[in-house]
């Protein structure tokens, strides 16, 4: 059975969620990348000035901890700035986009001929860079993190000099080692909080940008209805909220909380919609629809039809629109709605050997991600879950 248009547009605002997920790493990567090039040159600022470090007692000792530390700051900050402007000019973009995007997602999915208004330049740019989430707007974050970067990186140097630890002992306890990848010093925090709040911003522009949309729209969209069972790791909050209806600018708008992945999808009223004229295409498939119910023969234009049945027809027609805009469709997890994707979109979103072990390890969705919703790399999944891996055909010790 074919699905009706609000189960179409769920489904693309959902496989649309992915997208978005996928963006803000990216984003994120993109962040870390910037931040990362300078690690390198802070390691040889802590060598270089402290190349005889015999611990912090004397006037001496601090003023070249006041030197060096206003060194990395000045390095760091510079690493700062372009991340303020890089997540500026990405979550603009990511707002003037959403109403786009979601306007194709419309006109796909309706049966009928719709005519939609965008949200201004103005407004939607407001989104990005002058709309709180989390209690903050996008440059107050930004600054709120630099801050505490900063505070760590001064922390871990002060702490490495009273101590009396060597130049390159105090080097790695801020940027940590090669060989783990930095996950080991001080700037890993950064790292994840840069992780934490790029995902949200993401999340808070994608949803505010999209109710934007429907209220310049309210004609054709009544309702939104909150959808939050992405994986069994959803929060308390969005779990209590999941498959709940409201009103277009009523009741809790996503994100809730950091890394929330919750989204509201619109709902069409084809009550509404019952009356306004359908797609070329979709008259043609009613027209077909009826004249077969009704032993007509061939119809391929309404002025075809024998005289005294237009008006039947009309009827007809309205309620079998509305019958295919159908109702508001009932609460789905992202785990089941996946496994009715095509394998293609399952590689895509997973990545091929993820999406091995989701569909033929039979290992669900939850198991992907740590306790804080970080991505696990596949070695660790390897070590963690043997038994999917073997399940799908796949040898543990390959990776």
């Amino acid at each position: 059975m074919a699905n009706t248009a609000n189960e179409e547009l769920r489904d693309a605002l959902i496989r649309h969620q992915t997208y978005l997920l996928r963006f803000s790493s990216k984003l994120r990567n993109r962040i870390w990348e910037i931040l990362g090039s300078t690690e390198e040159d802070i390691g040889e600022r802590i060598r270089a000035k402290l190349r005889k470090n015999e611990g912090l007692n004397t006037p001496v000792e601090f003023r070249r901890l006041k030197a060096l530390i206003e060194q990395i700051d000045t390095i760091r900050q510079g690493a700062w700035t372009k991340v303020d402007n890089h997540m500026r000019d990405e979550l603009v973009a990511l707002a003037l986009h959403e109403p786009v995007a979601i306007n194709n997602m419309l006109t796909v999915t309706m049966p009928v001929q719709i005519i939609t208004t965008v949200p201004s330049t103005r407004l939607l740019r407001s989104i990005a860079t002058s709309r709180p989430f989390q209690g903050h707007i996008l440059s107050e974050w930004v600054d709120a993190m630099s801050v505490s970067d900063m505070q760590r990186i001064q922390t871990a140097v002060q702490l490495g000099m009273t101590a009396g630890e060597d130049m390159d002992t105090i080097a790695r306890r801020v940027t940590g080692t090669t060989t783990m990848g930095g996950r080991d010093g001080m700037t890993e925090l950064t790292r994840t909080q840069v992780q934490s709040i790029t995902r949200t911003a993401v999340m808070h522009v994608s949803n505010a940008a999209r109710t934007a949309f429907f209220q310049e729209n309210s004609d054709v969209v009544t309702q939104e209805y909150f959808v939050a069972t992405l994986d069994s790791r959803t929060t308390p909050v969005c779990r209590a909220n999941d498959g709940k209806t409201f009103e277009l600018g009523k009741g809790p708008v996503p994100p809730l909380h950091f890394n929330c992945r919750s989204l509201r999808v619109a709902a069409i009223d084809g009550t509404l919609l019952g009356d306004r004229p359908a797609k070329p295409f979709v008259e043609r498939e009613l027209l077909a629809e009826y004249a077969k119910k009704n032993n007509l023969g061939n119809i391929a234009r309404r002025a075809d039809l024998p005289h005294g049945t237009k008006g039947s027809f009309d009827t007809w027609a309205r309620g079998r629109k509305r019958e295919l805009i159908g109702p508001v469709p009932a609460s789905t997890t992202y785990q089941t709605w996946l496994k009715t994707q095509s394998r293609a979109f399952q590689d895509d979103t997973l990545g091929v050997t993820k999406a091995k072990l989701f569909r033929d390890g039979d290992l669900k969705l939850d198991k992907f991600v740590d306790r804080n919703g970080a991505e696990l790399t596949l070695h660790d999944l390897a070590r963690i879950e043997k038994d999917a891996f073997i399940a799908a055909g796949l040898n543990p010790a390959d990776f």
